[in-house]
């Protein structure tokens, strides 16, 4: 079985997708959807451009979704195949396992990055990546009365690698008390929400309600869920369960696990960058990986299933 993996947010670059598009007319078709839905070529977006989450969310799905429609169009794979997305590639997951189509998981990104924005000026958070601290660890300190309620541990990226978040100042007091628990390091991310917690809880009831305009479909595969590590159940409420996503931490960890026991041996990642090529590497040493978003890394691909 192989694991298509769809990226999340932070690993935008300027002229992402270009080639791809230039390359794959199944690439090109996701890249016309998108401009229509996005009033804008977002082949062409500037680093400004890409620095908003609007823009960036809509961004990164597209190349997600255009390099797993370029896989496609290269042939049947000759396995089954698994979807799973960390945070916003679950969105992509959502498109590539035909739960909904390009046009409405776009529509549905753009409405959400609207609503985390206004939730993240309404609430301003931080978040920070906690580096060589055990899950344990860093969950116990945040249970401590001065951190409880106000930061949280929201992306279970790989063992010894976890993201907490919250308000401002609470979460830099917690990334020095890690630190000085023995964490090798607390990077600030470049966001302005703490998202994946509860200060994102002004944008569920709207998100619940753009969802429930869109209409769901059964996935074609085992699609794997950030909230449970495991695959979404049969009958799922899709708007609930999209609201809960958006407040509750990411399971990534436990997600890749379960998909290596149910099989997966190979891992594709869809969109720009590796990072979560990097984080299955750490949590499964030995797996077989690999990525897609330009007609290099597709053609690599292709011949290591070849292979």
């Amino acid at each position: 079985m192989i694991a298509c993996i769809f990226s999340g947010q932070g690993s935008q670059s300027v002229g992402m997708g270009q080639k791809l598009a230039a390359s794959s007319p199944a690439a090109r078709k996701v890249y016309a959807d998108a401009t229509e839905v996005a009033g804008i070529d977002l082949l062409t977006l500037g680093e400004s451009q890409l620095a908003q989450t609007r823009y960036a969310q809509l961004a990164i799905v597209t190349l997600s979704l255009s390099a797993f429609a370029a896989f496609r169009e290269a042939g049947d794979p000759g396995q089954a195949l698994a979807f799973a997305g960390f945070s916003l590639g679950e969105y992509s997951a959502l498109s590539a396992a035909g739960v909904l189509d390009t046009t409405a998981v776009l529509r549905l990104v753009e409405e959400r990055s609207r609503l985390m924005q206004q939730a993240a000026e309404a609430n301003p958070g931080a978040m920070y990546a906690i580096l060589g601290l055990g899950d344990d660890t860093v969950e116990a300190i945040l249970a401590q009365p001065e951190f409880a309620g106000q930061v949280y541990p929201v992306n279970y990226n790989c063992p010894g690698q976890l993201v907490i978040a919250g308000a401002e100042a609470a979460t830099a007091a917690a990334a020095d008390a890690l630190k000085a628990a023995g964490a090798k390091r607390a990077l600030k991310l470049t966001v302005n929400g703490a998202f994946h917690t509860r200060f994102m809880a002004d944008a569920a009831p709207g998100l619940s309600a753009f969802a429930k305009t869109l209409a769901f479909a059964q996935p074609v595969g085992a699609l794997y869920s950030n909230r449970t590590g495991d695959v979404v159940p049969a009958g799922i409420d899709w708007p609930d369960y999209l609201a809960e996503h958006l407040c509750n931490a990411v399971l990534w960890t436990r997600e890749v696990q379960a998909l290596a026991a149910a099989g997966a041996t190979t891992f594709i990642e869809f969109g720009p960058g590796k990072v979560l090529s990097g984080l299955v590497k750490k949590i499964l040493p030995g797996a077989t990986i690999t990525n897609v978003e330009d007609p290099d890394s597709l053609a690599a691909t292709l011949a290591a299933l070849k292979a």
